[in-house]
């Protein structure tokens, strides 16, 4: 058969028939865990962009390409900024290493290009242009004659390809309207056809083709050998399969077409194209050249084939004989279709589906496509691979071709073409970063770039630096947080981990290769630690100190701003202390006893009954404690000793005096965190929040979260917060301004609900909650930076990470972390 195309100019690719053919990436579109509304709305958008073309052909590929896991860690790298980069060099290696020898140097990918006949309809004619028209036709038979009698060469008029590209530019614009598309170039048409060649295990972007173009002044010479040098191989052709060699490979290909569709294609539910990425774990390829017959035509067509079935509907009455059901059902079909085209005025399509299905051997062919008609089948597409078609079929899927053959064409609407889910895919994370696991879906891995939201990048829906990691307990979100965390800080991050279960303790020991650069400052009661907490040690503005010691002293105490008597009394107290050389709580209970106000005696006695608690001394100090927690290292651990946080459950009314004397030190913690924040705002920072539900219940604890997130967001720094329900992040400001989210399993279906709405996902969809339910331990559902969700499973690679940050106790069979 003759090879299609004739000439390539960008995007641009004319054919042997004097036709050309303007083709795009569709850039995939996230699919998981969007709602029925959602997918009616892709739908709609789908089928105004094909239903746009009332005249014309288009061309629709689903292609697999292969994309290099090493070339993404090798730009991975690029990406590490910090003083242990050593240290992560070595691990991105080593991670490498192990992927590569788990699943391949390559996975595969998914792209979806479709291509639009274009027609120069449009152009007025006129004598002038039907003079051009004479004259293209004209060296159109010159150029020919030239290639058969003297040279291998294509020469294309500027003017046409001018006239083309005009077309195309309109196109385009009336795409982008609906969808993210891309103009394809020279590259694309090279590796998809090397691809459809046998050409196997090629990185997509690292893929060249090499088409050099003279320009001359009124044409543009292109030598035929270099159009079709990415056809270069050996195609044996059997009855039902196509031997393809390589210089290195030899690959078997199978060719399927659809024989009939004997139901209806649900739609939501029956998507093939999304579908089947997630059914094979080997790669196949789809082409469907649609015709576009106009409503004019259709309507003649269905009329004409509606006379003859009443033809023989009549023959069967003359003849005494009754009329079969096939053609009962046929007539009944006709009419309905006849009535649609009438009213919608809607154009048919004559739709050639073609798969195509690959393999090193026979055997593993045959294998494959048995499974391949098994996933048709149960979506009541009968599928067909016909004798000695092979080759024919195989064209198909090369741009710009014509249908093969007309036997197996099924005459389709918009809205069928448009229930197909063509660029519907699973996409998650970024395209380099932090390897963090892979897509359970899908089995793609999944990259993270923690930095990323603040730097306004295109497509992303938030520009929030907030994580939240959800879920009960044993779900493996402490063990997540910490994994992710230590890469960041790899990469070049700067963390503060405020560790109230004192959980972190030994990562001196259980992380070697980065121990100079971690800080652990464990807070214990020892006499050194005195006063180490006190609002008017920790914090260096004397602004900040008196504002953190309102806070805890009204929290302690429960005497609420509103309290016209004690407040101002209390107020008074911490201004006076805060304007003297020594600074300290314990020298605000000595200006309250020397107050004259009656009321400040019974204040003082409150807050001194808080002072004799085992740890309570680390918040008070008389003044002379100069200490301050130095937070100079790339990973700086809190730790405070003997802490009793009350449970998620617990109210804040039914807080014990230790529980309160515990989320007091916690928000004094947090607040010193927001000096940190500002520090270097080069230099992305994360702090990082375990436990939070434990000072989010409290009113001082809510208004600490906003400011830290708010901060964090201005000086490129990241809040993570590691929390049990959705329920602990109620307030609004809070929720709108987290980003990326991971939630872990859950059984309780309130709190299933509640993530999901977190989420913005459906909370009453039975299957969102059935796959939230059944997560197994360090799986999650996340929500990445542009708002796409779906599921994965946190794949820390090295033993040593995983052991250094699971956090059960050793007496249990370890599984994974929480």
């Amino acid at each position: 058969m003759r090879y299609p195309i004739k000439y390539l100019e960008n995007n641009l690719v004319f054919n042997h028939d004097g036709e050309c053919f303007a083709y795009y990436e569709l850039l995939p579109y996230n699919y998981s865990f969007l709602s029925e509304d959602e997918k009616i709305q892709v739908h709609d958008h789908f089928r105004q962009l094909i239903a746009q073309n009332q005249d014309g052909k288009i061309h629709a590929l689903q292609i697999s390409t292969a994309s290099s896991i090493r070339s993404v860690h090798e730009r991975s790298k690029e990406l590490v900024s910090s003083r242990l980069q050593d240290v992560a060099y070595e691990r991105i290696d080593d991670q490498t290493e192990a992927l590569v020898s788990m699943i391949g140097e390559h996975q595969v990918d998914y792209r979806f290009f479709i291509g639009f006949k274009l027609l120069l309809n449009e152009e007025e004619v006129s004598m002038k242009s039907m003079g051009k028209s004479v004259t293209t036709s004209l060296s159109s038979f010159i150029r020919d004659v030239n290639h058969h009698l003297m040279g291998d060469f294509v020469s294309m008029p500027h003017d046409e390809i001018r006239r083309f590209s005009k077309m195309e530019s309109l196109l385009q614009n009336k795409i982008s309207r609906r969808f993210k598309v891309r103009p394809l170039d020279k590259n694309d048409f090279g590796y998809l056809i090397e691809h459809l060649h046998g050409q196997t295990g090629m990185a997509y972007d690292e893929y060249d083709y090499a088409l050099p173009l003279k320009k001359l002044k009124k044409e543009t010479l292109v030598k035929r050998y270099d159009l079709i040098k990415p056809t270069r191989c050996l195609i044996e052709e059997n009855q039902r399969y196509l031997k393809i060699e390589q210089e290195e490979q030899t690959t078997y290909v199978a060719y399927f077409t659809i024989n009939s569709i004997v139901g209806d294609l649900e739609f939501p539910s029956d998507e093939i194209f999304y579908y089947q990425q997630q059914q094979f774990d080997f790669p196949i390829d789809t082409s469907m050249n649609v015709e576009i017959v106009t409503n004019k035509k259709a309507l003649s067509t269905v009329r004409n084939k509606k006379k003859e079935l009443k033809d023989l509907d009549n023959h069967a009455w003359e003849s005494d004989n009754e009329t079969g059901s096939n053609v009962i059902d046929a007539l009944e079909q006709v009419n309905e279709l006849e009535d649609v085209l009438d009213q919608s005025k809607e154009s048919m399509y004559k739709l050639s589906y073609v798969i195509r299905v690959s393999a090193p051997n026979l055997d593993e062919l045959k294998q494959r496509c048995n499974e391949v008609k098994d996933f048709y089948d149960d979506l009541n597409v009968k599928l067909v691979r016909p004798f000695g078609d092979m080759i024919g079929l195989h064209s198909e899927f090369i741009p710009a071709s014509k249908r093969y053959m007309n036997d197996y064409i099924q005459y389709v609407t918009s809205d069928f073409l448009a229930g197909l889910g063509f660029g519907a895919t699973q996409m998650l994370g970024e395209t380099e970063g932090i390897y963090f696991g892979y897509n359970l879906d899908t089995g793609r891995n999944v990259y993270l770039n923690p930095s990323l939201a603040s730097q306004g990048v295109k497509g992303s829906v938030t520009n929030a630096l907030a994580s939240a990691f959800l879920g009960s307990l044993g779900g493996g979100k402490s063990f997540s947080n910490n994994l992710l965390v230590y890469y960041a800080v790899l990469f070049g991050g700067q963390a503060l981990i405020v560790d109230p279960k004192a959980e972190r303790g030994k990562w001196k020991e259980t992380l070697p290769e980065i121990a100079h650069e971690i800080n652990i400052v464990n807070l214990t009661s020892d006499d050194i630690n005195k006063g180490l907490l006190d609002p008017f040690v920790i914090m260096k503005k004397k602004k900040d100190s008196e504002s953190l010691a309102i806070d805890i002293l009204t929290f302690l105490t429960g005497i609420s701003s509103r309290d016209g008597d004690k407040f101002p009394v209390l107020r008074r107290a911490i201004r006076a202390v805060g304007q003297q050389e020594e600074r300290g709580l314990l020298l605000v209970i000595h200006e309250l006893r020397s107050d004259p106000n009656p009321l400040a005696g019974p204040i003082a006695d409150h807050i001194e009954s808080f002072t004799d608690y085992d740890f309570a001394h680390l918040l008070f100090s008389d003044g002379t404690v100069k200490n301050s927690i130095s937070l100079e290292k790339q990973l700086n651990i809190i730790q405070v000793a003997d802490l009793v946080l009350p449970d998620a459950e617990t109210s804040f009314e039914e807080y014990t005096t230790m529980e309160l004397l515990s989320v007091a030190m916690l928000i004094v913690i947090s607040t010193f965190a927001l000096d940190f924040i500002h520090s270097d705002r080069s230099v992305f920072k994360i702090v990082d929040l375990d436990e939070a539900w434990s000072f989010l219940q409290v009113a001082q604890g809510k208004t600490l979260s906003n400011k830290l997130v708010r901060a964090g967001r201005a000086m490129n720094a990241g809040v993570y917060f590691v929390t049990q329900n959705a329920d602990d992040l109620t307030d609004e400001k809070l929720k709108n301004n987290i980003g990326v989210k991971f939630a872990f399993r859950s059984r309780d279906m309130t709190e299933i609900k509640k993530t999901l709405q977190f989420f913005g996902v459906d909370s009453e969809d039975e299957s969102n909650q059935r796959r939230l339910r059944e997560l197994e331990n360090g799986q999650c559902l996340i929500q990445d930076l542009y708002g796409r969700v779906g599921i994965i499973q946190v794949h820390p690679v090295f033993e040593d990470l995983f052991h250094a940050f699971d956090t059960r106790p050793p007496t249990q069979e370890k599984k994974g972390g929480d």
